[in-house]
């Protein structure tokens, strides 16, 4: 490392960086080959020095960032070597990473820089690709080196993005080695890193190669008991919150606190300050933190895992009669997902928008498998910690109650918190398939968790008022068309399916009343409906006719109830009891159930988010 000796006028230079700078100007024509700098024993006893070396890599750093794209490609062009010593995988991850971090790089460029020419690219990468593999699942090679060669294929996935060099490492089954880095007691706390290269590799040009890329199946063949539960581990603390909490303590309220706050509002300088005030947006500006990318491959198992989801389902289970016992991972998930969702549009970062996608598409792949959802419904005693960072809040939970609760919760923020111009709408169908799935759930098994179902109608119907007087405005970022439809299709399964799933007969009053409440919100609708059909259209779609039928049967029930409650009646007590009379005399007005068939699965993969998950892999890597 560069420094100064005590006593010495000369700055202290290693002979790392003496002998880097001799080859820079080798390289710039201007110094001398690696066989003039060691004439005695020629070119392989200098890379042997070099190669023993510690490497400086800020310093290595810093002049291979100096270096344009062109002239790496033009006079500094040099094959890379491929060497098993420690020194060398650093030096190789520094330059990995310098060199694809030049801007707009294409394939072959990549295969010029590395490989020396195209032509030479086959042997190269074939052999990089072996060495990869061959100390990955070397048991008896160093932890420390093979957790060096785990960094530097990660920094190579990262910076390769989806370009054609990045196949080489896709035709060497990296699958077992990655598999006993996990299990391996020495290697078994690099576990995140193992996870993300796993996630990294099967999503190489996913959408085109499920029968090309085999990371894709080998993520699903994963089934190992020990090594399901160190993914969890791994899971677990990289997905914690405390970073979100650090900048706005949301602790639940405890006596202590109450007091205190209720002191500090008599104080005559908060006098006129008692109205909450949410936490300046532009705190959260840099959230989640990077370790959240371990999301990415929890999708991936979650999507292609049954093993990992019964797992899963079964730590919910092991844990219910104990508060004590280890939090479940879902739990860990849940309560990341409700911060990633409370802060998502506000600072209007795709980042947080990608990771709020992938949060999202978690929890519906966990309601969409029965064996998971069936344990989320079981009252857990371990509490999950939901965001309680912005106005309005959630009512506080008891405990114990079902997880289900918290995923509805986040649901909730979700519908509560992003309505903006630039509406998200392909994620409020998300949001809206996994409460659609949810209740769907619920009224089959005939499940009646107590519930803030209020909430829910509330922030559903709030939507569809936000969608009707603000159309010309918005600039969505998916069909606003396909969104109208989730949510009503959803009120519409509700009042068709609420006898099967609230848990008491006020619950289905408040649905109600709230329809009615929200009549004018409901009657901008069939305008809005009108708005989306094509003038060229002869019929109409099928998706519009779900639209429309759903829409017709709740204006039907607001305009029954509306009538009953008259213009007598001027106090919401008293619409709430002539509503309840009603209904628990008839039942709810007009109520057809033409809902036989389960909803479809919707889960899917992200590809879209792949370009943060590189930036945050690469700004994990050293």
């Amino acid at each position: 490392m560069s420094g100064t000796r005590r006593g010495s006028l000369a700055p202290y230079v290693s002979r790392f960086v003496t002998l880097f700078n001799k080859l820079f100007e080798e390289w710039c024509a201007i110094g001398l080959t690696p066989t003039q700098i060691n004439p005695k024993e020629g070119s392989a006893a200098f890379w042997s020095e070099l190669l023993s070396l510690d490497v400086d890599q800020t310093y290595l750093a810093e002049r291979l960032n100096a270096i344009s794209k062109e002239e790496c490609l033009d006079r500094l062009k040099q094959p890379l070597l491929v060497a098993l010593k420690p020194h060398a995988v650093q030096m190789m991850t520094v330059l990995t990473r310098c060199l694809l971090s030049k801007s707009d790089l294409a394939g072959w460029e990549v295969m010029e820089l590395f490989a020396g020419g195209v032509n030479e690219s086959d042997k190269f990468f074939n052999e990089f690709a072996s060495t990869i593999g061959e100390l990955l699942g070397d048991d008896s090679a160093p932890a420390e080196l093979r957790h060096e060669v785990l960094q530097l294929a990660i920094v190579f996935m990262c910076g390769i993005n989806q370009l054609s060099p990045g196949a080489y490492l896709l035709r060497k089954d990296l699958s077992p080695a990655i598999v006993s880095l996990v299990k391996d007691r020495e290697t078994g706390r690099f576990t995140f890193e193992a996870l993300l290269l796993f996630a990294l590799l099967s999503n190489f040009h996913k959408s085109d190669a499920a029968k090309l890329n085999p990371f894709v199946h080998r993520i699903g063949e994963i089934s190992d008991p020990e090594v399901l539960s160190k993914i969890c581990w791994a899971a677990e603390f990289a997905a914690s919150t405390p970073a979100y909490q650090q900048i706005a303590d949301d602790s639940p309220p405890t006596m202590t606190s109450m007091i205190g706050s209720f002191m500090t509002s008599l104080r005559p300088d908060r006098a006129f300050s008692s109205t909450p005030v949410d936490t300046p947006k532009e705190l959260f500006k840099n959230q989640p933190i990077e370790a959240c990318l371990v999301l990415l491959p929890i999708l991936e198992l979650a999507l292609q895992n049954r093993a990992f989801l019964s797992f899963i389902a079964q730590s919910i289970k092991d844990g219910s009669g104990d508060a004590s016992s280890q939090r479940p991972l879902s739990h860990t998930i849940i309560s990341l997902s409700s911060y990633l969702v409370t802060h998502a549009t506000s600072t209007s970062s795709p980042r947080a928008m990608g990771y709020t996608n992938v949060s999202l598409h978690i929890l519906l792949s966990f309601v969409e498998t029965d064996e998971v959802i069936r344990a989320f419904c079981e009252p857990s005693p371990q509490p999950i910690r939901l965001c309680r960072q912005r106005f309005p809040m959630l009512p506080l939970p008891p405990s114990p109650r079902p997880p289900i609760c918290a995923i509805l919760d986040s649901c909730i923020l979700w519908l509560r918190h992003n309505l903006h111009k630039r509406l998200e709408a392909a994620l409020y169908v998300t949001c809206l398939r996994v409460c659609h799935r949810t209740i769907w759930f619920l009224q089959e098994q005939h499940i009646r968790p107590e519930y803030h179902w209020l909430e829910l109608w509330k922030a559903a119907i709030g939507l569809l008022d936000f969608l009707g007087g603000k159309l010309d405005e918005l600039v969505p970022t998916g069909s606003i068309e396909w969104l109208v439809q989730e949510a009503l299709v959803l009120l519409d399964i509700v009042s068709a399916k609420a006898d099967a799933f609230l848990p008491s007969p006020r619950a289905l009053h408040e649905f109600v009343y709230e329809l009615v409440r929200s009549a004018p919100a409901l009657r901008r609708l069939p305008a809005l409906l009108r708005s989306f059909i094509s003038p060229h259209a002869t019929t109409p779609a099928p998706h519009e006719n779900t639209s429309e039928q759903a829409l017709s049967r709740l204006l039907s029930i607001v305009d029954f109830y509306e009538e009953k409650v008259g213009t007598k009646i001027r106090t919401a007590d008293g619409a709430m009891r002539v509503v309840a009379k009603e209904v628990e005399q008839d039942g709810v007005h007009g109520v057809r159930d033409t809902y036989t068939d389960g909803p479809p699965s919707w889960s899917e993969g992200v590809t879209i988010f792949l370009r943060h998950a590189y930036a945050d892999g690469m700004a994990l890597m050293p």
